[in-house]
């Protein structure tokens, strides 16, 4: 006997008109964005609180007076919730392949919105579906009580929560960048746009900076043009190091860590300014030698090349930064005083402001007089964290029990 086809729109309704819905969604955004030539800002304090309000106070509107109606139904259903974070994930998607915020974007890409996405009316679209319908199924599986409900809930609230703290308060991040030196108290930050922040209720100042560098790696350069013609054959220069650059074999007869040319020769001197050398052999393979010194120099001494050739230089790069640390003080508003290390992946915490260690002065290198710091605040991201915690919370549990569940039908 044959099965009848449902017809379209007809409830209830499954993927097709689920992800009608979705693509219907998606045009308005995009025609919204081409008409108003506009983007899309995340509210900000008092607004988003008011905002999340309306769309919690919805979501229990739909949920106590209309959970038996057809379309809350579908709303609080898996097509509906499937077909919501489908949509979601796919403009995050699209986020990983066309460049945001680009100044070179296709005008059809500006105008569409997907040049600029996260600030885009098809991704504002697009979270407020997904919270609706994500607060719905959630809700929904309350109504009958149980351990495994209770995480279910857990798993899925807390993503909600996560995903609305994160989008909601995406706009009440303040960040701002300072330059701190030994001299005085810096007091405000620049933000992206070159603004100033005002008062931040804290101070920083420099105590000490310090940096520990990779060996230096020496490469041969062609003379004329600068070009590198032994960039896959570079080695670092240690005292004692041995490698080989194109058709010469380079041996480091000396190295000095910190030192000052005087007339043709190198000599370790730990100075303001003072800057690796080497002394080498280089030996071409038709047996030719040379050596002498080379060095990178630095911002106060001149550097040092061995001329191989007419078209030949053995040269220095400057070395890289392993790591570096910037011993501050920070004084708060309320007169306290605190010491605190800074490095790169170690942020230090304070009154609601985490600093990172971004940068100093890399013309200056270790004798640097500055260090670059950069000063975020995230009052939404507590929230962020619970929501998190909840999310795997219910996430382990369900995974526990589902396997405990197919262990035994086995």
């Amino acid at each position: 006997m044959k099965k009848e086809k449902r017809p379209f729109w007809v409830f209830p309704w499954g993927y097709r008109e689920s992800f009608a819905v979705v693509i219907t969604v998606a045009i308005s955004g995009f025609a919204l964005s081409f008409i108003l030539q506009k983007e899309v800002s995340a509210p900000t304090w008092p607004n988003n609180i008011i905002t999340g309000v309306i769309l919690v106070a919805a979501i229990l509107l739909f949920h106590i007076f209309f959970p038996k109606h057809s379309f809350v139904k579908w709303l609080s259903g898996s097509y509906a919730a499937i077909s919501s974070i489908s949509f979601y994930l796919f403009l995050i998607i699209l986020m990983g392949f066309i460049p945001q915020n680009s100044n070179n974007s296709l005008e059809i890409l500006n105008g569409s919105g997907l040049s600029h996405i996260t600030s885009s009316h098809i991704f504002l679209f697009a979270q407020i579906y997904m919270f609706l319908v994500l607060g719905l199924v959630t809700l929904r599986r309350l109504e009958r009580f149980s351990t495994r409900n209770i995480f279910f809930f857990l798993n899925h609230f807390g993503l909600w929560l996560t995903l609305f703290a994160a989008g909601m308060g995406s706009s009440d991040i303040k960040r701002f960048t300072m330059e701190i030196n030994k001299n005085e108290p810096s007091f405000q930050g620049i933000n992206s746009k070159g603004e100033s922040s005002g008062d931040l209720g804290l101070a920083l100042q420099l105590e000490e900076f310090s940096i520990e560098h990779y060996s230096p790696k020496a490469f041969i350069i062609n003379a004329k043009t600068g070009d590198i013609m032994s960039e896959n054959q570079i080695f670092s220069l240690e005292k004692n190091a041995k490698g080989n650059l194109g058709e010469w074999q380079i041996a480091v007869k000396d190295f000095i860590e910190y030192g000052i040319g005087m007339g043709e020769k190198f000599h370790a001197v730990y100075d303001i300014g003072a800057a690796p050398a080497a002394y080498v052999e280089a030996k071409h393979s038709s047996g030719n030698i040379v050596e002498g010194w080379i060095s990178c120099g630095s911002f106060r001494f001149p550097g040092n090349f061995l001329e191989l050739s007419e078209e030949k230089l053995l040269i220095m790069a400057e070395p890289e930064a392993k790591s570096y640390l910037s011993k501050i003080k920070i004084y708060t508003k309320e007169g306290e005083v605190y010491l605190a290390d800074l490095s790169v992946g170690r942020p230090v915490s304070i009154n609601g402001w985490k600093i990172y260690q971004i940068s100093y002065d890399e013309s200056k290198g270790k004798w640097s007089e500055i260090s670059i710091v950069e000063l975020v605040k995230d009052p939404w991201l507590w929230l962020v964290y619970a929501g998190l915690i909840m999310l795997i919370a219910g996430a382990v549990y369900l995974i526990i029990t589902g396997s405990r569940t197919k262990n035994s039908e086995l």
